[in-house]
């Protein structure tokens, strides 16, 4: 019995998202009144109520309606079914995308010292053990998101089934496909975000891909609303996507590369907000993961990726996150999921909280 809400999403996309939204009413009701807070505990640069950032929110709407009309069907039918508003479920869904609001220039001077994110791996079938390839990550946001985590279990009329980690209200996180095509993200914070496509749409149309060429197009080739680095891994072939909202850079991996916060890519460096980390963490988790894969080429499973997750150096700003003693949970930075996936067996195992104190459940499409 899984301890994680699993969600059954069929039928048409407004029917799907109806389902998520009776399935989880009260905690997107929960979830739409609270969050606010949230992002205005972590960013300085925000003195607006809920009102003024949803109105902000909506000048994605047009960008979303022409990239996928069915993804904004279903965000109606989720308000529809939870008995929100449809501006709540389109302000849900854009919450990465408010870590751009900050003036260029200002970064870490706005931000709790506390903040840092997500470090996500990428193992090729030449690094795996047996020839196998793995993708996943530590998810690290304030522990307050911990709460509403989901795992949607979606057969569309159309395309190929999904395995989508989300949060309650959000169309999706991270998953895999009965494609192959397996994707996990690191949130990156470039000075040239705009209104555009924000990041849940972009992971849900790679996807619903059939191929991994296409699943890697929805992320480099949109008209996208801020950076996010996008891993994808299927049909043999493994990328690291650095994305700003115009530009992209794609990162040579030899058997096997990590990501955490930071731009890696020499093109990519011009575009990240000066500062924005505020310390050094997301430097060392990126060298801690890289040297961790390249030490156990060839030997990488489920079992030494897990190890990986569990890693503490730099605590507790590190791959295990963990807030300082005492933080608030709406500011205190932790890892509220861990994934480990095969995309071509078509499994995941997904920890809730931090995988150094709680357990891995499988779940297969």
């Amino acid at each position: 019995m899984s301890t994680i809400p699993v969600i059954e999403l069929t039928g048409t996309p407004f029917e799907r998202g109806v389902a998520h939204g009776r399935a989880l009413g009260d905690l997107i009701a929960e979830f739409v009144e609270s969050v606010t807070s949230v992002h205005q505990m972590n960013n300085g640069f925000i003195r607006v109520d809920k009102d003024r950032l949803e109105t902000f929110c909506m000048k994605n709407l047009g960008f979303l309606e022409k990239f996928s009309p069915e993804l904004v069907e279903e965000m109606r039918g989720i308000a529809e079914g939870a008995g929100v508003t449809f501006k709540e479920i389109l302000y849900l869904n854009s919450f990465l995308e408010l870590e751009d609001l900050r003036a260029p220039g200002i970064g870490g001077t706005v931000l709790p010292d506390g903040l840092w994110g997500c470090t996500t791996f990428n193992v090729t079938r030449d690094a795996g053990e047996g020839g196998r390839a793995y993708i996943g990550q530590t998810y690290d946001m304030e522990k307050y998101y911990e709460r509403f985590l989901c795992l949607l279990r979606i057969v569309p009329e159309q395309g190929p089934a999904q395995l989508v980690i989300s949060f309650a209200g959000i169309l999706g996180l991270v998953g895999l496909n009965a494609a192959g095509v397996g994707a996990v993200i690191n949130k990156v914070t470039a000075t040239d975000a705009r209104p555009g496509v924000v990041y849940p749409f972009i992971m849900r149309r790679a996807l619903s891909s059939e191929r991994i060429g296409d699943a890697l197009g929805a992320a480099i080739f949109s008209p996208r609303a801020g950076g996010i680095n996008y891993q994808f891994a299927g049909s043999g072939v493994a990328f690291c996507a650095e994305t700003s909202a115009a530009y992209y850079q794609l990162l040579d991996i030899d058997g096997s590369i990590a990501h955490t916060n930071h731009f890696v890519g020499r093109d990519m460096r011009r575009f990240e907000t000066p500062n924005w980390l505020s310390h050094g963490g997301s430097m060392v988790r990126k060298q801690v993961a890289d040297n961790f894969l390249k030490r156990h080429r060839g030997a990488l499973n489920p079992e030494k990726l897990k190890e990986l997750t569990r890693d503490h150096t730099n605590y507790p700003r590190c791959i295990c996150a963990h807030g300082f003693p005492g933080e608030d949970p709406k500011t205190a930075f932790h890892t509220v999921f861990a994934v480990i996936m095969d995309p071509e067996a078509g499994w995941l195992e997904l920890c809730s909280g931090n995988p150094c104190e709680n357990t891995y459940e499988r779940h297969v499409l």
